[in-house]
């Protein structure tokens, strides 16, 4: 157990752009990891996986006061439920939005792992973020920044 706790704390530590980790069984059907299996082992590489965030949301950022509208951005996946709150609280109110699903999309991967998030959703509104969902906080952002 402790030798998997530590796998998955360097894991953690490894940025985006390192190399492949592999995961593969040696002959004592002890499971290793490695950059480079040994030749002539069958191996898979580790995917890296994005949670979503539970809890109460975390909200940073300061509404901008200007005479338009500032953009609104949703780093999303299709599994996640509380994804799915905030499109469906988007189309009940007619609000438009702009969702980058980060595990489709490179671009929008590159983007999500720039501002150093760790979940979904991220909802942007302007200079404002939030880290999770709630229909209350988010109400109060779209609310400060004009909407």
């Amino acid at each position: 157990m402790k030798r998997i706790i530590a796998v998955c704390a360097l894991l953690a530590c490894i940025p985006a752009s390192a190399q492949q980790i592999h995961r593969w069984v040696d002959a004592d059907g002890r499971v290793q990891y490695s950059d480079k299996p040994p030749p002539g082992v069958k191996s898979r590489p580790v995917e890296s996986r994005i949670n979503s965030y539970s809890g109460a949301p975390q909200v940073s950022g300061i509404a901008s006061a200007g005479a338009t509208r500032p953009e609104i951005k949703m780093y999303a996946t299709d599994w996640c439920g509380y994804c799915r709150k905030a499109r469906d609280y988007f189309a009940r109110n007619g609000i438009r939005y702009t969702e980058l699903d980060v595990e489709k999309s490179p671009a929008a991967r590159d983007e999500y792992q720039r501002m150093g998030a760790r979940g979904v959703p991220v909802i942007l509104v302007g200079a404002q973020r939030m880290n999770g969902y709630s229909e209350e906080r988010l109400a109060q952002m779209l609310k400060a920044a004009g909407y």
